[in-house]
Order: C-alpha cells, then structure tokens, then sequence
C-alpha cells in the first residue's frame, strides 16, 4: 500500500524527499463522516444491494455476486467523491546533532600529564590532526579528523550534523547533511586558531539550543576543557538541555591538575659595562606550582665555534626557591666579564618536571663589554680631602684619563702634574671630549657664562655625565641662578649648610633606597647579602649638605638615616636624566673615609662605579634612536606605550614627526604617530589601544639622517580569564554530562562514546498542500466505467 501511494503522490506531482528526508503519503477526507456512520451506510447498503440482487433474474449466484460487488463499489466511490478526498503528504527530516569545539586562548595549552596512557592517547590525537603540538585545540582537531572523519561520516548517516565554534559566543562553523560536505569542513577546520579571550561555555550551550529550538539536536558533543571564565557555567545550561531532552556529551580536553611553569623575563642588565665590572643580570622570574621548591638558574655566553655555532661557556649559578604563585621575584646574578667585545648572555632556569612551556625558561642579552679608558675632568677650588683621595686614585685607575682643574692652585701647578690643566676647558669641542665631568666645591666665579653653557649642552646634547660634590663654600649654593642649576637633580629653594648654623654633625651611615640597593654604583660585594654587610660596616660620614627637596624627575639613591626634610627623608646621593645624559649630586664629601683599614677597595671600587654610571649615557649616545615598550608582556585590551628616544637631539626630525611600524609577526602592521613627550625634545612617545594575542615588533621608519633602523619587541597574551585557570575543569564537565543524561569522556576513553550516543528520532518538517482527488479524472472514469460495466452485465444476465 506505501509503495501504491507513493506512486501515486509520484504521479501527483510531489516534490520528491530532500537530502535526510522522508515523506508520508496518504489519502483522508476533507469533508469526513464519522466511521460509525460510514461503516452504517456501506453495510446496509451492501446488505440492500446482495438482497435485491439475490431476487432478481436467474443467473446464477456467482454472477449475481460479482454485479453486486460493482454495484457496492460504486457506493463506495460516491462516498469517497462525497467527502472530497485528497492526498495529504506529510514530510519528516533527520535530527540535529551538534558538535562544539572551544577555541578559546586557553585551548594553546600544551599538557604536560602524568598519566602515560593519558600523554599517549593526546599525541595519538595530535598525530591524526597533523600538528607538532599536542595543543588542546589540536586533540580536538584529531578526534574529528581521525580515520578520516568516521565519527563525523557515522553521524551524517543518520544526522544533520551542525559544527560551532564556541569561546565568547557559539559560531556555526560547518553544516554536513551529505557525505561530500565533510572533506570540506574538516579542511576548513584546519585553519581555526584559538584565540577567543573569553569562555563562555554555558551561554553558548543555551545559545545554539535557542537556534535549534523547533527541533532540538539528538544530543551536543563538546570538545572542551571545560573552564568557564565568564557568563553563565556549564552545568546550568546542561539544566536547561535536559528540560529539551538533549544530553550533553563533553569530552574533556587537557590535564586536570593545576598547569605547571616557570617563565623568565625583563631581563635587567646594563647595555654597556666595563671589563671587571661587576655586572648584575637580574630577570623576573615567576612560577605555578612549584612554590617552595628549589630552581637552579644559569649565567652562560655564547662561544660560537665552526663546528659548534650554538656552543655556551657556563659562567655562573645561583639556587633559589621559587616563589608562591603570582608572586613573581626578581633574581639576581653578578658576574665580572674579563673579555672585551659584543658578548651575548644566556640567563636559563633548569627546567623541572611536568613544565607547561620550556621556551619561556631562558633570556638572551647582548652586551657590549669596554675596557677603553674614560675622560674624566675633575673640577674644584681647593685641596680639600676628597679631591686629595679622589685624584689620588683615579690618577692611578688604568680605566680613567684624569685631568683636574684646581681653581686655587699657583701657576706651577699645571706643569708639575701631568693630570692639572690651567683652566677650564673654554672651547666646546675640547670639553665634548671628556666622558664625565666632576665639579667639587669649585667656584663658579671661574667659570664664565659661556663655559656654563657649554657644560650644559655637553650633558644635554652630548649625553655626558656630571657629578656634583658638595662643598661648604661654592657647591651648590653659588650655582643658583646660573646655567647649572638646571643640571642639579635637587632643589636649591630650602637648601642649606647646616654645619653654618648648627655646628658639627653627629656620624651617620648613608642609607639605601630601593634603587640604591639596584643600582651598579653601590655594588660592593658579589650578592645581595655580602654587599649589605660590607654597606653596614663602612666608616661613618660626618658632613652633609642639606638639600631636602628634590627635583621631579630625580631619583634618590642614599638618604639620610635619621634627618628628614619636606619631601621625606634628606636625600644625600641622587640623579636625573637631562637631555641625552645624566646627572648626579652628592651631598657628602667624606667619602675619603671609607678607605680606614682597607686602601681603595670599597672607595675606589664606588668612585669607579659612579664615572661609569654617569658615562654609560654618552657611550649609549652613539646609538641614533631607541625604541622601547613599557613593557614587554601585555594581556589582550591592554594599551602599549611605545616611546622613542634619540640620545643626540640633534637628530630629531626637523618637523617633529616620528613614525613606527608596529608588526605582528607574519602580518603587515600598522603605523603609529608619536608625538613629542611632555618637556622634552628628544623623547616622542604613543599608545597603541590594543592588539591581539601574539608576538609583534616595533620599528621606527627612519628619517633621511638615520642610520640602521632600531626595533623593540612585545608580546601580547590572551586576557587573565584565559591565562589563571588552564586546567581541565573535570568537575563541571562531569557534573554537565550527569545533569543532562549524557557521560563524560576524555581522550583515552572515547571508544565507547558512539554506542552511548542516543538513537537518532525522525524529526516532523511540514505537511504539503493537499491535492484533491475526488474532482480529478481517473475518479470519474473508474466511476462511469463501474456504472456502464455493472449496466452491460446486467443486460447480459437478462437481469434488465
């Protein structure tokens, strides 16, 4: 009978079942008596009919039977004309089936496990999605590529099956309703990157059930690992699938212990030191799941040989302990190079089991190691201690070029000692020689304006350094007013010898600030600890020049232990940046004193320090421009700050417009206009708004007088949401499967999830038009031809 009406709805004209379709046939009234009634009046007549027949005639039975047969049909097609037959088709279609794939930030996460089957069943997925890596994308990747796409084929048998992409929102990403479809979105899906910056894994479960919501999916598949980090959880959507009748079948992706990590970066060094220069490297280092545990953390330099380019010289170790998690700390390795040159360092932690990433365990830094000799001009008025000391010693230092210029000195002076000049240097050119100039308690008297201007600018402009010392007569007093005292990084406004109206000064010992305990000039011992207890145990100092204000962009690097002004504690030894270079006040004089009982070592070793300090600026002045980031790591919204630096102003670019290209890698990049910075001329800085997740480089698009073209890197990380939680959140997935009616699964128990899927329900699409039968042609053809027979017959039987 199926097979008749679906010849006639053939014949009909029914559009024939679409892909995953099916269609139902059948014939039903328009105008329908009720059965009772129908059953009635064909009975009685069939009985009317058999007994007249019965009566009439003398043919015999048989024949009498068969004319009362037409006659019955013929009662039964009126009643079917009657009611205005038609042919109804009612069509149904396959179910849904959703497959869901996260493609969060979190999903780049190579796991480390330490289950052997689990670690064997992720890089059997790996394997068949063709990556290196046994991302968590890439697990789900090779269980919908593995033997060629079979889960996904036996599905479509049976299926309309719907793939999305789920992180922020749910995307669709492919339809399969034929088996040809699937080549495609598997292609297709090779090229998806995970790189949602949010999980919103419930809102997309609720979302795709919303699409689907006339007729809901057999049951949803997701591949993920679970993390929720904004938006309603999974296991309240996987309520809200069950009141739908639809389970949920996650399937875990990712270990889920805690991730395990220890990352360097921000590596801190100087960019040029000196030979025997105790060298501090200091990188931040922070760690996950390793807290209290003991690390080992390497100083090496690269020796690239013929045979061997990537050769390292061990240098130095330090053991730490690794610090709480989200408590990052900076560690500190000194060493003293012995060879001069562009020498690379390699500062590299040991990496420890089940380690989430081993790239992010080392730093390379290129350093350029000195030993030529530094100018240095020693200015002063008289004799006193510290010049003594002081030129003694740098008279004697292989590393410096000393000349001094001693202001109250008689004419012989100047051919007596080899160092002294008989004045200050009055052309400009002879001054730009020198790398620093100290200036003691010198009288300003000495110095005309022009001098005045030219040390300026040889800070300024040059990027030399210059070192006040204060004194009790001149220094810094007699500069107010004058050209220098734009180069003191202290404020003149309240400053005061306090020795001129109180008398003599208790002893005290300087103390260290934070970026005094940082800085390379107070680097006395060779860590942390020595050097405190050397810092602890120098003579005391018994002079200060009282200075309590200083200026905004100055930095203190020792106060006073006890004495305080109206800015804080009294600065004693401190510096800025002006212009292309440094410069430095000191507000003691006595520093002659830390040589009791031990010679030069700690007194020469700071003076040392401190002229290298203030000529690293003209040294680095011989690069063109600089470009930097305040910051080399960034989460994804996070604003960068990029600034350019160009040590001599001179280079600038006449109209004041500086232009960098900001490049991710593999991608063009934009431009990015800087502007100058706030009182300066040689500073210009911008602000990228934001960017997405990945490495990028900054390069300044040079103007016609640059040579070389300087660069700066960044990375950009996914938000927090997607970096604190990585791990596979095992708990919801299985509390989701449960309240849904589904199971959980992870990669090494997915043999069983085919036979555990629901079967499939046939799914009501629509009802065609209904055709009408009763008025068509064939029914009025069988009917005339049921009445002529059945009258022919009659008259043949002789029964008319």
């Amino acid at each position: 009978m199926d097979w008749l009406l679906r010849r006639l709805a053939d014949r009909m004209g029914v559009a024939p079942p679409g892909a995953g379709e099916s269609f139902d046939p059948r014939i039903r009234p328009d105008h329908p008596l009720s059965q009772g009634m129908t059953v009635l009046i064909v009975g009685l007549a069939a009985a009317w009919i058999i007994w007249l027949y019965r009566r009439e005639g003398s043919a015999s039975l048989p024949y009498k039977m068969f004319l009362a047969s037409l006659r019955i049909a013929l009662v039964i097609l009126a009643l079917f004309m009657l009611s205005e037959a038609v042919l109804s088709v009612d069509r149904t279609g396959l179910p849904y089936f959703v497959v869901m794939v996260d493609d969060s930030a979190s999903q780049r996460v190579v796991d480390q496990y330490a289950d052997p089957k689990a670690k064997e069943a992720a890089a059997d997925l790996a394997r068949a999605s063709g990556q290196a890596d046994a991302t968590r994308l890439a697990l789900a990747k090779g269980f919908l590529y593995k033997d060629d796409g079979k889960f996904l084929r036996d599905l479509q048998k049976q299926h309309r099956v719907r793939l999305y992409l789920v992180s922020s929102s749910a995307v669709p990403f492919a339809s399969i309703d034929q088996p040809e479809q699937i080549a495609p979105a598997l292609e297709k899906l090779k090229n998806v990157e995970p790189s949602g910056d949010q999980s919103r894994l419930g809102t997309g479960v609720r979302q795709v059930l919303g699409e689907l919501r006339g007729m809901p999916p057999t049951a949803i598949v997701l591949l993920t690992d679970g993390q929720t980090t904004e938006g309603e959880t999974l296991a309240k959507a996987a309520e809200f699938a069950a009141k739908k009748g639809v389970p949920l079948y996650p399937i875990g992706l990712g270990d889920p212990e805690p991730p395990r990590d220890i990352e360097l970066s921000e590596l801190m060094v100087d960019d040029v030191v000196f030979v025997d220069d105790l060298v501090r490297f200091q990188p931040r280092l922070a760690s996950r799941g390793y807290a209290g545990q003991e690390l080992t953390v390497h100083l090496r330099r690269k020796v690239p040989s013929a045979g061997n380019p990537d050769a390292v010289q061990d240098l130095e170790t330090v053991k730490i302990v690794a610090p709480p998690d989200g408590q990052p700390t900076r560690v500190d390795i000194s060493h003293r190079p012995r060879e001069v040159g562009q020498v690379t360092y390699i500062v590299e932690v040991d990496a420890k089991p089940r380690e989430l990433r081993a790239e992010n365990n080392r730093l390379e830094k290129l350093v350029n190691v000195r030993e030529e000799k530094l100018k240095v001009l020693y200015v002063d008025s008289e004799p006193r201690y510290e010049f003594r000391y002081l030129k003694t010693f740098l008279d004697r230092e292989k590393t410096i070029s000393l000349n001094v210029v001693l202001q109250a000195s008689d004419p012989q002076f100047s051919n007596q000692d080899r160092a002294a000049l008989p004045t200050f240097p009055a052309s400009k050119d002879d001054l730009f020689e020198y790398d620093v100039v100290i200036i003691g308690d010198a009288d300003p008297g000495f110095l005309s304006a022009t001098e005045m201007n030219h040390l300026v600018e040889f800070v300024t402009e040059k990027g030399g350094g210059v070192l006040f010392v204060a004194g009790e007569n001149f220094n810094p007093l007699g500069y107010r007013g004058t050209p220098l005292e734009m180069l003191l990084p202290v404020d003149l406004a309240e400053a005061r010898n306090p020795t001129a109206v109180a008398g003599s000064i208790a002893g005290f010992r300087p103390s260290l600030t934070v970026e005094g305990r940082a800085n390379p000039i107070f680097r006395f011992g060779d860590d942390e600890v020595q050097n405190a207890r050397i810092w602890a145990g120098l003579p005391q100092l018994f002079w200060y020049f009282e200075a309590p204000r200083k200026k905004p962009a100055a930095l203190v690097l020792a106060e006073h232990p006890t004495q305080a002004g109206s800015d804080g504690p009294l600065p004693l030894i401190a510096y800025q940046f002006v212009g292309s270079g440094k410069s430095m006040f000191h507000a003691v004089d006595d520093t002659w004193r830390w040589r009791f009982r031990v010679g030069d070592r700690y007194f020469g070793r700071f003076w040392t320090q401190t002229i290298r300090f203030l000529a690293r600026s003209k040294l680095l002045g011989q690069k063109q421009a600089e470009v930097q980031t305040d910051r080399k790591r960034y989460q994804r919204n996070q604003p960068i700050e990029v600034r350019v630096r160009f040590p001599n102003p001179a280079l600038v670019p006449a109209n004041n417009e500086v232009t960098v290209r900001v490049s991710r890698k593999g991608q063009a990049g934009r431009k990015l206009s800087l502007k100058p910075a706030a009182g300066s001329r040689n500073v210009f800085e911008g602000v990228l708004p934001q960017a997405a997740e990945g490495e990028y480089e900054v390069r300044l698009l040079p103007p016609p007088t640059l040579e070389g073209i300087p660069t700066a890197t960044f990375g950009v990380d996914p938000p927090a949401g997607e970096s604190e939680q990585t791990q596979m959140n095992e708990p919801e997935l299985i509390r989701a499967a449960t309240a849904s009616g589904g199971k959980f699964y992870t990669p090494r128990d997915l043999t069983g999830l085919g036979a555990s899927l629901p079967l499939p329900q046939k799914v009501p699409l629509d009802t065609d038009p209904p055709i009408p039968l009763w008025n068509t042609w064939p029914v009025l053809a069988l009917f005339l031809t049921l009445l002529v027979s059945e009258w022919i017959l009659r008259k043949r039987g002789q029964m008319v």
